[in-house]
């Protein structure tokens, strides 16, 4: 009997967790819309503010929305100039430190004040690496002083690619609305405009579902870890001689999380990077859903098993 309710619960969480990816794809924005769909909540990501103003503009008001907007992405695009710039100066600095040995280490060290002037030359930390390389007295020391540089290359380079998505996000609902107020044809104008300021208040819903989705997923998540220790505490209380098989399925279990935290891309998206989310924060969000799918996909492999071997049992 206990078995049974077991089954009966693992089987409900399932269907339920199976209705609710049904029932984000059925309600999920239209395919076709895709790509605008990304672009305008990568934008509203960062700028909020933009998408609001194209979502309340009229025809009389689109001109203006659009010059002031291509200004501001133009000085972003500036700005970004200069974060590519000491992106790949850190990099090419980054290569020279991880190239050297103990034979090449004192050369380097001997000569760096010509290799950092010209290296740093267009650099607004050109001290902070020059007083950072000058404190590595030994190779030894060499080490902990590339992974800070490391860090410090890999939140810069985190730093150049979420502006650059940005921009490229921005100038492509730029030139559509600019596209629209270039339109020769007043129907068609006006029609597109309409067209266009209806995706973005169905993006801004369909955003507001898919938040809702994540949320009810975290809730399934949760009640199937609640349920999974319920069972398991009470199981190796019955049966403590044998709980050793609980403790290699909670093994597992780690090891599918691990597995989709190694797998899981520190490429924030939208919506991550609107909540504030680090890389490794995003990675521990992908191995969690990861670790759900495995669970999911494995309840009901294990449903249809025991279904099939009970079959088998009872036609003997």
């Amino acid at each position: 009997m206990k078995n049974r309710i077991i089954t009966i619960v693992i089987f409900a969480v399932a269907i339920l967790a199976c209705l609710v990816a049904i029932a984000f794809s059925f309600f999920s924005f239209d395919a076709d819309n895709k790509e605008n769909y990304i672009q305008a909540q990568e934008v509203k990501a960062q700028a909020p503010e933009m998408v609001a103003e194209f979502e309340t503009a009229t025809l009389e008001t689109l001109p203006s929305v659009i010059e002031k907007n291509q200004k501001e992405t133009q000085e972003r695009s500036e700005n970004l100039k200069k974060v590519q710039m000491e992106k790949d100066i850190l990099y090419t600095y980054l290569q020279d430190l991880k190239n050297l040995d103990e034979n090449s280490f004192e050369t380097y060290k001997a000569n760096f004040p010509e290799r950092s002037a010209a290296l740093f030359a267009k650099s607004e930390n050109k001290q902070k690496y020059v007083d950072g390389f000058n404190k590595v007295q030994t190779y030894k020391d060499l080490e902990g002083y590339v992974e800070e540089v490391n860090k410090d290359y890999s939140d810069l380079k985190q730093q150049y690619l979420v502006e650059r998505n940005y921009i490229k996000a921005a100038n492509g609902l730029i030139a559509r609305a600019d596209g629209i107020n270039n339109t020769a044809s007043a129907s068609k104008k006006e029609a597109e405009f309409d067209n266009f300021q209806s995706d973005l208040k169905s993006f801004d819903k369909s955003a507001k579902l898919q938040n809702f989705f994540i949320v009810l997923t975290y809730i399934l998540l949760i009640g199937a870890a609640a349920l999974m220790l319920f069972f398991l505490l009470a199981n190796m209380v019955a049966n403590f001689k044998t709980s050793y098989k609980i403790l290699v399925g909670v093994v597992l279990l780690v090891l599918a999380f691990f597995i989709g935290y190694l797998v899981g891309t520190p490429t924030l998206s939208p919506s991550a990077i609107k909540a504030g989310m680090t890389g490794s924060g995003y990675k521990m969000v992908n191995a969690a859903c990861f670790t759900v799918y495995v669970c999911l996909f494995g309840a009901i492999f294990a449903i249809i098993a025991s279904m099939i071997m009970n079959a088998v049992k009872n036609r003997n």
